[in-house]
């Protein structure tokens, strides 16, 4: 059993609070990774959305130092991978991806996004909620700004992924225009299921498929469904089915959000994908369609455009 999680805030907490990736306050720890036999993370280094200029610039490279110093200390046990062809050669059990949520974390610097993919950034979402130098977030519906269309062309051309997760509507369609390759959305589920804005319309999505992208499952609740309290597992299962129907079966993917927003449960950290593995099969998904979902959309897409 394999999975492939394209999402979690687990950096900015550890830094802030002193903590280790092996801890007892995270839903991401080192030790949750053993039910699987290979754990592909994307941790991300998220810059607050008020940051700009050289504060949000100092923000990320403390972030980074600290993710560096992690990745050094527990290099017995995680491999960290900067591109795809790097993904292929991880000898140890949990590989690591390191990502960028927010692109005010440049500054307004052309020149960082090179910088970033020197930095080892293999997927760089756009903005989070408000808008920042590059576009619009989900709270204004205005798409991107001429130097955020520069800066899209620039990670396409360095081999980065675009991450759509948190960026407007209208800043989707600039995306959908520049992009030549995936569009990929690392943490959002189906507007239709879950009337939430950041979930991703049905054209949204049958656009990332014909990019061949992905979008990765979000379990914050707020996402899962309008009732937050009865998120679960046969919620979230209402986002596959409807994907599934869009013709989504090689690019729904994990996003879990984890450290980043309140989970259900049943989803409290990589340990409980297991069980969350075990139940889509009860579901009656094949067992090749759920080792897709879990790990290999994610992991064709990784391959074959992180350079």
């Amino acid at each position: 059993m394999k999975a492939f999680d394209l999402h979690c805030d687990t950096i900015p907490i550890i830094r802030r609070n002193g903590w280790d990736l092996v801890n007892d306050q995270c839903h991401v720890s080192i030790d949750k990774f053993a039910p699987f036999e290979h754990y592909v993370q994307c941790f991300a280094i998220a810059v607050n959305d008020r940051d700009r200029g050289q504060v949000a610039i100092d923000s990320y490279e403390t972030k980074l130092a600290y993710w560096k110093q992690q990745a050094e200390k527990y290099s017995d046990r995680i491999f960290w991978a900067k591109s795809g062809k790097e993904l292929e050669t991880s000898d140890k059990p949990i590989t690591a991806i390191l990502t960028v949520e927010n692109a005010c974390s440049l500054g307004g610097k052309f020149e960082r996004v090179e910088k970033f993919k020197k930095d080892g950034v293999a997927m760089m979402g756009l903005t989070w909620n408000s808008t920042n130098e590059v576009g619009s977030g989900i709270n204004e519906n205005k798409g991107l700004s001429d130097f955020g269309k520069e800066v899209v062309k620039e990670i396409e051309r360095l081999g980065m992924l675009i991450d759509t997760s948190h960026l407007s509507d209208a800043g989707f369609e600039d995306v959908v225009a520049l992009a030549k390759g995936p569009i990929v959305a690392s943490h959002s589920n189906a507007r239709a299921v879950c009337g939430q804005i950041r979930n991703v319309t049905d054209e949204q999505f049958k656009e990332i498929v014909r990019r061949g992208g992905f979008i990765g499952l979000n379990y914050f609740v707020k996402f899962i469904c309008d009732d937050p309290e009865k998120a679960n597992f046969d919620e979230i299962y209402k986002h596959i089915e409807h994907f599934l129907s869009l013709g989504g079966e090689k690019a729904v993917a994990l996003g879990s959000d984890f450290d980043g927003a309140k989970i259900p449960e049943c989803l409290t950290g990589p340990d409980k994908n297991a069980e969350f593995y075990e139940y889509l099969l009860k579901r009656g998904l094949s067992e090749s369609l759920v080792q897709d979902i879990f790990y290999n959309n994610a992991m064709n897409v990784f391959k074959k455009y992180v350079l």
